[in-house]
Parts: C-alpha cells; structure tokens; sequence
C-alpha cells in the first residue's frame, strides 16, 4: 500500500495543482502524446507540369518524418514523369533504400509547389513529404488531425542582415 502511493504521488500532486488552476481561471492545453495523435491525410493533385493536361489525384499520407513526396512509381510514369537521378532514403523501418526521384508540380487544398516526387513501390502508401507541406504552406493540427493554411513566411537572408550591420563594407559577400 505504501508503495502505491508513493508511485502515484506525483499524479496525485499534479492534479491537485490542475484542480487549483482551473478554480483561478487558469488552464493549459492538455499535452499531447504519441499514443493520442493518429493519422493525417490529405488530397493531392500530381502534375508533371503546372498547365499539364495529365493528372493524379489521390489520398496522401501526411508523413513529418518524410523529406520528399513518395509515390507509386506506375503513377509518375503514367504521367509521363521520367526519373531523373538516384537518391538514398532511410525507411520507417530503419533500412536504406536507394529510389529513383523526379520532379512534377504537387497541388494541396489549391495551393501548389514544386516537389521532389520518389518513385515508390506499387503496394507503398503514398506519402506526403514535408517539403512540400512547407512550400504549399501548411501547419499540421495534430489534436484535430488536419492541415491549417498559413499565411506566407519569409526569412531574412544572410547577405540583408549583413548589409544592415555593415553598409559600406566591400567585404560583405551577397548570398
């Protein structure tokens, strides 16, 4: 008996002091678990160019953990998408894979960008990279389990932090 309380001692404190908060008017989100989260899906339109009449449109699997955007590689060579080089990728299950890439215009909730698109197998789920996710500017609602449009961000370059701090060096190089 004395050892369960002594486990469930920091519970109990903690809610103690939720129960306090909430009596002040003061709450906080819940935190957020990995066992809590589940899956985000969006759609998505594949084109090999942005006026290309020939287009995929599918259900992609949001993946955070993933760089670029894989699809079936039947898929992007239907599209008339042709590989243009070989890259190596580290795979969910801690393997590396080396799959051919190509390149194509990637539509979301209409906003669109250019994306790395990975030739993948025909029985993978198609993954949504967040590359793109972050060129078509979208956050990720995990509670809700949705993509949340944001307005545009741009960061300050080197070369015009530079510039502020020394106008009149020639030594500042323009990045």
């Amino acid at each position: 008996m004395v050892r369960e309380t002594q486990e469930n001692e920091p519970l109990a404190e903690a809610l103690a002091i939720g129960r306090k908060r909430r009596r002040h008017g003061q709450t906080w989100p819940m935190p957020i678990r990995e066992t809590d989260l589940g899956h985000i899906y969006t759609d998505a339109t594949i084109r090999p160019m942005a006026a290309s009449r020939k287009q995929w449109t599918g259900r992609l699997l949001v993946d955070t953990g993933a760089t670029d955007t894989f699809i079936s590689a039947d898929v992007l060579k239907s599209l008339g998408i042709k590989p243009a080089g070989r890259r190596s990728y580290e795979l969910a299950d801690g393997t590396w894979q080396e799959l051919e890439i190509g390149f194509g215009v990637i539509e979301i909730m209409g906003e669109k960008a250019g994306a790395t698109l990975v030739f993948a197998g025909k029985e993978e789920e198609p993954l949504l990279g967040v590359t793109v996710l972050e060129s078509t500017g979208f956050w990720i609602d995990p509670q809700r389990e949705r993509l949340i449009p944001r307005g545009p961000k741009r960061k300050s370059s080197y070369a015009a932090i530079a510039m502020t701090k020394y106008p009149q060096s020639s030594d500042v190089a323009l990045i």
